[in-house]
């Protein structure tokens, strides 16, 4: 058995509504909840046309930048790159990967220092020693 265990009961996060008790209400007033009024055909014929109006846009953007990409390629000018594709996000380090790294590179920036420092002195002594 660890000293730190993986999952501390004070960091366990329980669920209030399993324990709760709900004795003191009526089964009545429970079942009573206000139910959502059905919108009107006008309402959901206005967020149609919306989502309508707003894909056509996309498209006709869609088809404006392959014209201008042809148009440019019939031009012999190298269109710009397509991006429509996204780029995938960097994978994220753990805790003590990022505490590896960040040691591994703090010796090497040590290790340079110090051959560096010995080029130096050896330089400095081949110069002035009169060889």
């Amino acid at each position: 058995m660890s000293i730190f265990p993986r999952s501390p009961k004070n960091r366990k996060r329980s669920r209030l509504s399993s324990r709760k008790d709900s004795s003191w209400i009526d089964d009545a007033q429970e079942l009573t909840r206000p139910k959502r009024g059905k919108s009107c055909p006008r309402e959901t014929q206005h967020k149609l046309h919306a989502q309508i109006g707003a894909i056509e846009s996309l498209l006709a953007k869609h088809h404006a930048t392959e014209a201008q990409r042809e148009l440019m390629k019939k031009q012999n000018i190298l269109p710009p790159p397509d991006r429509s594709a996204h780029k995938r996000a960097k994978r994220v380090l753990t805790h003590a990967a990022r505490r590896r790294y960040h040691a591994e590179r703090s010796i090497a920036g040590m290790r340079f220092l110090f051959l560096f420092c010995l080029a130096c002195g050896i330089g400095w002594w081949l110069i002035f020693s009169g060889i």
